[in-house]
């Protein structure tokens, strides 16, 4: 499949710059060649975001200097990712002149994390923990997630019961020992472990975060009689406090470990026999990026890293438009992921749920404590199967077609009705025009599908159907947006709503409609801005290390310490990352409650050292968050720190400026046609009129209904609303309220 190749006028550089695509026809006339870009002024050194999904695979190539982007989309390769994203960049790089040693740098996300741990297709794992704690797995926070539910279906362990062993060994709370672990018990329990045929040890022994020594010498026999094996240790996973969720952190991160040590090395190995000339790095769940080396010592850490892109550049975008309160909404093929946005900052936590029993239930996963930037997904994508639940009511998600064998209308053998088939019987998408002509569908497969399966059994018209579909993703969620701002202590009307991915556009207006939101944003490239995203993270990496203590008793000196050890484990990240000394900053946190609470919140500390004349700033930085929060003090109550943390990070890319290139010169010349679509208000097909992205003229403004078409994505505005493109690019839409 060809990639599509939109590109940039070069400005002079700039700090993270506007840059927007140019028309995709006159970018083939005059390919981008290296006698071109000398001619031009242009240095030829490029970055590359690959971004794999459920059903498609997006990669941009950046010039930064200039801004200039180039994006390619291809369908995922499900039995073997790397092999799609090796095409399509092969494929890219020889229709634009470039040479592959022009590469700088590939930053790429993923989720195979995600996936490995929700489908179950991990390594065999095996657990070493101390005597008596063999079952921590299963019994969890003896909870009940829904105390109503007499069938409740609690989240399977990844490691079964007999891979679990125990050693005789015991700390205390300060990681005192109180039994020692002998060499002899330690060879037994490794021995008879390897013995049964893992493929991964977790090790995870009580207060470890405290004193590491007796986890490091079961790691170290195990690498003596097997060097080279993947050993997670909890000390070095997770080294806090609560043993259940350090532990299930990880035994998830041995999981995932064989897989994604073989992924990275295909991947590698595919890009230097194209001739890549820079590094690969891999983007991290919490927005920053590190070297695959990194990753596959704490592949868990990759497990939102695809969405994390998308959290990014809906930032980026707000800055450029000045909407510092966004909520972010990427939907693509499979899923779609809400983040919110708050004064130009994603929301992150350090805690996380994967392989929910119940997608909205929390406590029906397992706890993972990574630092992810915070987002809300379900299952709703263009591949997302509509059906008819048990109560006969129509249900969409979480199933997907994913992009083998996809919708029906893909025409590759997909026999369940989809939102992508609903979406193109209502109008909204040209069948002739999806992934800019390159993939043509089958409206009479869609329309076949959504009959036999819903509109038939129902007794409904097939547009009735349809839109019922439509209707059902959108309501899903909106819900879930509005839950999760609600959560937050966070009103959505004050927000505007950044959408992209490939379907983010096509729902976005009746998103926003049920969200009661006044202003959609929708970047350019909006199909692949993920991809793009990951171009916009620095190098980082975050470290913590549990030390319970009441600030009024702290020992200043080991606080010190403890700063000291986490920023020389950063300082060693980065620089394997290829991030100078100079350039590396270290940003310090803590997680804080008041003495007796059962939970922590998140507060900024100044930089060290550390000493008494720091109690006060400790406090009054504490009591700030607090109050922000939940609008009151206790001020009789002493403060607890329990966690401690530290962002290494690098400097922010360099991205050069640019702006809106059009070629059109007015609104007529953007003018497509006109196609029937289904509007809601009246409940009918209507004519609406359907613009050319790349012919928009900055500033002229049109009126919906509409729809706008670029070569991934649709705006869909089946609705009363206005809508201009900015200088900077992004298409602005106003809806317009009774």
């Amino acid at each position: 499949m060809a990639c599509a190749r939109p590109e940039l006028r070069p400005l002079p550089p700039g700090r993270c710059g506007k840059h927007f695509l140019r028309d995709m026809e006159e970018s083939r006339r005059q390919p981008l060649t290296e006698k071109r870009m000398e001619k031009i002024g242009v240095a030829t050194e490029y970055q590359v975001g690959i971004d794999i999904g459920g059903t498609f695979t997006d990669v941009v190539i950046l010039e930064p200097a200039s801004g200039r982007l180039s994006l390619g989309k291809s369908l995922t390769s499900t039995d073997n990712p790397a092999r799609a994203v090796i095409q399509v960049l092969r494929e890219m790089l020889g229709r634009d002149g470039i040479a592959a040693r022009q590469v700088a740098k590939a930053i790429h996300g993923t989720t195979l994390v995600t996936n490995l741990i929700i489908e179950r297709k991990g390594a065999l794992t095996g657990l070493l923990t101390s005597r008596g704690f063999r079952d921590a797995l299963e019994i969890g926070r003896e909870m009940r997630y829904d105390i109503y539910d007499i069938f409740l279906e609690l989240p399977r362990p990844l490691v079964p019961r007999r891979l679990r062993l125990e050693v005789g060994e015991r700390l205390n709370h300060q990681g005192q020992v109180l039994v020692s672990l002998t060499p002899e018990e330690a060879e037994r329990a490794v021995s008879r472990l390897l013995d049964l045929g893992v493929e991964s040890v977790a090790v995870s022994l009580l207060h470890s975060f405290r004193n590491p020594a007796h986890e490091r010498m079961l790691r170290d026999l195990i690498l003596a009689r097997r060097p080279g094996f993947p050993v997670s240790l909890s000390s070095e996973v997770s080294p806090e406090v609560r043993e259940y969720e350090r532990t299930s952190t990880t035994v998830a991160n041995a999981y995932a470990m064989p897989a994604v040590r073989r992924y990275m090395e295909i991947l590698e190995k595919g890009l230097a026999e194209l001739g890549m000339g820079g590094r690969l790095y891999i983007i991290l769940s919490n927005g920053g990026i590190t070297s695959p080396q990194t990753a596959t010592l704490y592949p868990l850490r990759l497990l939102e890293s695809g969405p994390a892109g998308g959290a990014l550049v809906a930032a980026w975008v707000g800055e450029q438009t000045g909407q510092a309160n966004i909520i972010s909404f990427d939907m693509g093929g499979t899923t779609a992921k809400t983040c919110i946005i708050q004064n130009g900052n994603p929301l992150r936590v350090n805690e996380f749920e994967v392989g929910r029993v119940y997608r909205f239930k929390k406590g029906s996963g397992l706890p993972v404590k990574i630092p992810v930037i915070e987002m809300i997904e379900i299952g709703a994508g263009g591949g997302s199967i509509a059906s008819i639940g048990p109560l006969g009511l129509l249900k969409v998600g979480p199933e997907s077609a994913g992009a083998d064998p996809g919708p029906a209308c893909y025409g590759r053998g997909g026999k369940e009705p989809t939102v992508t088939d609903a979406d193109l019987i209502l109008g909204y998408l040209d069948p002739h025009f999806f992934l800019g002509g390159e993939m043509q569908l089958d409206s009479k497969l869609a329309e076949a599908a959504l009959q036999k399966k819903i509109a038939g059994p129902l007794n409904l018209s097939l547009e009735r159907a349809a839109w019922g579909v439509h209707e059902v993703v959108n309501e899903n969620m909106a819900n879930a947006s509005r839950i999760h701002a609600v959560e937050k202590g966070i009103d959505p009307r004050r927000f505007s709503l950044v959408a992209f991915g490939g379907a983010g556009p096509v729902h976005a207006y009746q998103v926003a409609e049920k969200l009661r939101l006044e202003t959609i944003i929708v970047p350019a490239a909006a199909g692949v801005c993920s991809a793009f995203g990951f171009l916009l993270a620095p190098m980082s990496f975050d470290l913590s290390r549990s030390y319970i203590i009441r600030l009024e008793e702290l020992q200043w000196e080991r606080l010190n310490s403890i700063y000291a050890e986490l920023e020389a484990r950063g300082r060693e990240l980065l620089l394997d990352a290829g991030v100078p000394l100079p350039d590396m900053q270290f940003i310090r946190s803590a997680d804080m409650r008041y003495a007796g609470q059962g939970f922590e919140i998140s507060v900024v500390l100044p930089a060290g050292p550390y000493g008494p004349g720091q109690l006060e700033a400790f406090r009054r930085a504490f009591e700030k968050e607090y109050q922000g929060i939940y609008q009151r003090l206790c001020p009789e109550i002493s403060i607890e720190g329990v966690n401690w943390r530290l962002v290494a990070t690098g400097p922010n890319p360099q991205i050069g400026s640019g702006t809106w290139w059009s070629r059109g010169a007015s609104l007529g010349e953007a003018l497509k046609g006109k196609r029937r679509i289904y509007i809601p208000g009246p409940g009918r097909y209507e004519e609406a009129p359907v613009y050319d992205r790349y012919r928009l003229p900055v500033g002229v403004k049109f009126d919906g209904p509409a729809v706008v078409e670029e070569r991934e994505s649709t705006l869909v505005m089946n609705g009363p609303a206005t809508a201009w493109v900015e200088p900077s690019g992004s298409l602005m839409v106003r809806l317009v309220r009774d």
